[in-house]
């Protein structure tokens, strides 16, 4: 015979220790993504701007007439 009530109560209980595990995992995972990212700004990296300032100060092409490209794909400055 079919147990209504029993099957809404294994169906809560059910929810509940789904809802656990992905709570549970969703915290694990917060925690990894937290701790990888102190980690990186732990050991000096440049930050993005920083870096990309860095590439464009690096070589600029100042004559008027041009800078040649070489057939190696290195600028002739």
């Amino acid at each position: 015979m079919i147990k209504p009530f029993q099957i809404v109560w294994e169906l809560i209980e059910f929810t509940i220790q789904a809802v656990f595990v992905y709570v549970l995992a969703l915290i694990l995972i917060i925690g990894v993504i937290a701790y990888v990212i102190a980690e990186n700004k732990s050991k000096g990296h440049l930050s993005p701007p920083e870096y990309i300032r860095e590439l464009i100060v690096e070589k600029e092409c100042t004559r008027i007439d041009g800078c040649r490209v070489l057939k190696d794909g290195t600028i002739e400055y």
